[in-house]
């Protein structure tokens, strides 16, 4: 986000359904956006690696 659209604390799903207990200046590390439900951040898709042949032996 830009430094125009940072969110703050009032932007947060903990703060707006009353779960926050914290009282800092800027969003903390749990900071989630306030949107209908609580979800998880994005996670990277797996990969798998290729296994070699002196893994295998």
């Amino acid at each position: 986000m830009t430094r125009l659209n940072a969110p703050t604390c009032d932007d947060c799903y903990f703060r707006r359904h009353g779960l926050c207990a914290m009282t800092p200046e800027q969003p903390c590390p749990t900071f989630r956006a306030a949107t209908r439900t609580l979800q998880p951040p994005k996670q990277p898709r797996l990969v798998p690696l290729a296994v070699s042949a002196a893994a295998v032996a």
